[in-house]
């Protein structure tokens, strides 16, 4: 492995026994692709300004590594934002930020690309930047210092990051990126040919970058049309997985089926910036999940999309899934559910291997409400989906609801309360958790022009739910309005919020993401001396001008350079119905009568019954995606395929949860723990075998449990944290009537899989009768 191993020595000598988690900043995954990355043309740093558990479960990130690694004149390397342990001992010891792969320094690579999920995560890019010793200001960067750019959802408004950004990506990244590291490769090459100057060689990249489709460079752009991948099937998918040391917070392996959505809720978007609509092929789905499966040994597969029950062939995957899921004991989960694309068929998958949690979205507690933001569900339908949820024997469902959304009455709080009193008598026995947001009316959608209400009146209607839920003895859970500021503050902003930005920022508000480590405070100091320094005054100035104060339809709003291919006209009609629904609905009699509601001209439907021209699909390259499924309630499959499915795998001979007692060998393996691996801990460890085990497809027993059977497996006692050894040991019982072939082999092919520093050295077999 090609390590600037200098770096490596101080940070094992002066950090890692200092900080928690130190198996963070290792990097020996498997799955990563280091290459001799001095002899490379192009670096190229894939950056996430949050922890490595949240940056590793991000799908975007993981092809856009994969894409970028597949060309062989780059190298794509990892890095995370340092949790505060880490950033204190990297200054302590004057550290630079690094790469995992090759531990090569950040400020050294050709270009570094920030992923922008959440507002909220800003100053930890000039806090990633700082650590790296690169300018914070674009204007400051010079020869030596690395093109700074972001792409992502929060992209689609670039202006609060424009003074710290060279560039941005707006839209889809796969083919964009690799345009961006040959523009620059090229700006590179004619440098050292003497063809562009050093005094104008960062203007020369920022002028070409500025020619690429979906690429905005400050000074440069005018406006931008985002970059669009027309069809997902011609990219592929990861074509090898990156398997973390330690748990992630979304610990399974998840596969992107669709892209977009058609649902056109008013308040969504990522509904609207990815528009159109766009599905993989169903062999490429099932193609990506087995090779998934045998890259990382995960027991958990996650279909992911905005609206992932409204794919055309949902119930054929899950049909071809099945057999998978039986032999590997996998599970499955389903990330983002739209009420009313449920069918019974999707939940037996949900509930084959283990119940987990399900979470639906109704939004709001009436029609009224839901009819206003354009939320095209019934309450009968998530009544009726609760109760299949109770009846297939799910424990706990997930509610989220939003406050502070445009039209809002106390009535439609009290429907909150209504509608959970409800579900509590058809499914009495689901453990219910209430998820309540705050509305932040976000660029690009039909409720851009709309204000934000303020913080103490989202405090009251949060109090206020909290006091009627609590006799339903429910756990209640809310974003705090604070949070919310921030968030609106930034993802409305314009050209100046980059200086509130930084002066927050310097006034200490970093890991805001983190909502222990929020400082609020630094944030007010920002805004009330902001500008012309003229106090409190010019706090209300901002926050009018930001989110307190409704925008004019006429009149420009800041982001309305960068073009989303929606018809801004679309948009307007979008605000004007919820305006017309709002004044008809004074007149309602029955306010949760769906059908009699759902006849209004003032909803938009799912567009792949109906399109409604918005303008991204210009029926040439690209059309809507319509709808197979009857009424688009989900795929049902045929009686033939449930009956050859089963209801549930748990009473499968194949997992051999059944109760009976049959015959089966126990494997006693022996291992070593040394090198890098003395920082991964014993649980951690206990993992990264199971996953081995996954991978070599040896065939475990598992427990009787019909829900959530566990692999039979017992480990040898911890040792010391930073601790070697070469006699650690793990028993695993496997089925007798499954051939595992030769000890030997077995135990090449897991340290095969097993990174460097845990090794299996010896494997030996009992041959047991019953269990």
């Amino acid at each position: 492995m090609k390590r600037n191993y200098e770096l490596y020595k101080n940070l094992n000598d002066s950090v890692f026994p200092f900080v928690q988690k130190p198996i963070r900043y290792i990097g020996l995954e498997m799955g990563t692709v280091v290459k001799d990355i001095e002899n490379i043309p192009l670096k190229f740093a894939l950056a996430f300004p949050d922890f490595y558990e949240l940056g590793m479960s991000h799908i975007g990130m993981g092809i856009i590594y994969d894409i970028l690694n597949s060309k062989d004149y780059i190298a794509c390397e990892r890095v995370y934002l340092p949790y505060p342990d880490m950033n204190l001992k990297l200054k302590e010891n004057n550290i630079p930020l690094f790469s995992l792969e090759s531990f090569k320094e950040i400020k050294k690579f050709d270009v570094i690309g920030f992923s922008l999920q959440y507002e909220l995560s800003y100053t930890n890019i000039l806090l990633m930047l700082e650590l790296s010793d690169i300018p914070v200001f674009s204007k400051d960067r010079g020869l030596n210092d690395p093109f700074v750019g972001a792409g992502g959802p929060c992209a689609f408004n670039p202006l609060p990051l424009k003074d710290f950004m060279d560039f941005f990506i707006i839209g889809d990244g796969e083919i964009t990126s690799v345009v961006i590291c040959d523009t620059v490769l090229k700006a590179k090459n004619d440098f050292n040919a003497g063809i562009v100057s050093e005094k104008n060689f960062r203007a020369h990249v920022k002028k070409e970058l500025a020619k690429i489709r979906g690429v905005y460079v400050p000074g440069y752009s005018k406006n931008v049309k985002k970059s669009i991948v027309y069809d997902i099937n011609l990219s592929g998918y990861i074509n090898k997985h990156i398997v973390p040391l330690v748990e992630t917070i979304h610990n399974r392996l998840c596969i992107e089926i669709a892209r977009g959505c058609s649902s056109g809720c008013r308040f969504c978007q990522a509904g609207y910036i990815y528009r159109p609509v766009r599905e993989r092929k169903k062999g490429e789905v099932i193609n990506a999940v087995k090779n998934g499966l045998q890259d990382t040994g995960l027991a958990e597969i996650s279909l992911s999309s905005l609206s992932t029950g409204d794919y055309s062939d949902i119930g054929e995957i899950l049909s071809e899934l099945s057999d998978i899921m039986s032999e590997e004991r996998v599970s499955m989960s389903f990330p983002s559910m739209r009420i009313g694309s449920l069918s019974k068929d999707i939940l037996e998958k949900t509930a084959e291997v283990k119940k987990a949690n399900f979470t639906l979205a109704p939004e709001t507690g009436t029609q009224r409400l839901r009819n206003i933001i354009n939320k095209n569900i019934s309450e009968d339908d998530l009544l009726k989906e609760a109760t299949d949820l109770f009846q297939m024997g799910f424990k706990s469902l997930k509610l989220y609801f939003m406050i502070g959304l445009p039209f809002e009455r106390i009535a439609d709080l009290d429907g909150i309360y209504s509608l959970v009193l409800k579900i509590k008598k058809s499914a009495g026995g689901l453990k219910i958790t209430v998820n309540v947001n705050n509305f932040v009316p976000k660029p690009h959608t039909p409720f851009q022009w709309y204000p934000m209400e303020k913080e103490s009146e989202l405090t009251f209607k949060i109090n206020y739910l909290r006091k009627l839920l609590r006799p339903l003895n429910i756990n209640f859970r809310y974003q705090d309005p604070k949070v919310s500021f921030i968030e609106g503050l930034i993802s409305r902003g314009d050209d100046f919020t980059s200086k509130i930005i930084y002066d927050a920022y310097k006034l200490g508000a970093v890991y805001d993401s983190e909502s222990k480590l929020l400082n609020y405070n630094a944030w007010i100091k920002a805004l009330e001396s902001g500008g012309d320094k003229s106090g409190r005054s010019n706090f209300n100035d901002l926050t009018n001008r930001y989110l307190y104060s409704e925008k004019d339809l006429d009149s420009p709003l800041p982001w309305d350079f960068i073009d989303i291919l929606v018809n801004k006209e679309y948009f307007k009609n979008e605000f004007k119905k919820s305006y017309e629904e709002n004044s008809k609905s004074i007149y309602y009699m029955n306010t949760n009568n769906f059908e009699d509601n759902n006849r209004s001209k003032l909803l938009t439907k799912n567009c792949r019954k109906v399109c409604y021209l918005c303008g991204v699909c210009d029926f040439k390259t690209i059309s809507p995606i319509y709808s197979s499924k009857i009424n688009n309630c989900g795929s049902q499959a045929s009686n033939e395929t449930v009956n050859r499915i089963g209801g549930n795998i748990g009473c499968s001979d194949n997992g051999n949860i059944s109760g009976a007692l049959e015959p089966f060998y126990e494997l006693n393996l022996r291992y070593s723990k040394k090198g890098d691996m003395k920082y991964l801990g014993h649980l951690e460890t206990g993992k990264i075998l199971l996953k081995a085990f996954r991978i070599v497809k040896l065939p475990i027993v598992y427990g009787k449990s019909k829900f959530s059977s566990k692999p039979k497996i017992s480990f040898s006692n911890p040792i010391p944290f930073m601790s070697e050894s070469e006699n650690l040991y793990v028993k695993v019982k496997v089925r007798r009537d499954t051939a595992i072939g030769g000890l030997g082999e077995l135990m090449e092919n897991m340290n095969h899989f097993l990174p460097d520093g845990i090794t299996v050295l010896e494997i030996s077999k009992i041959d047991r009768i019953r269990h």
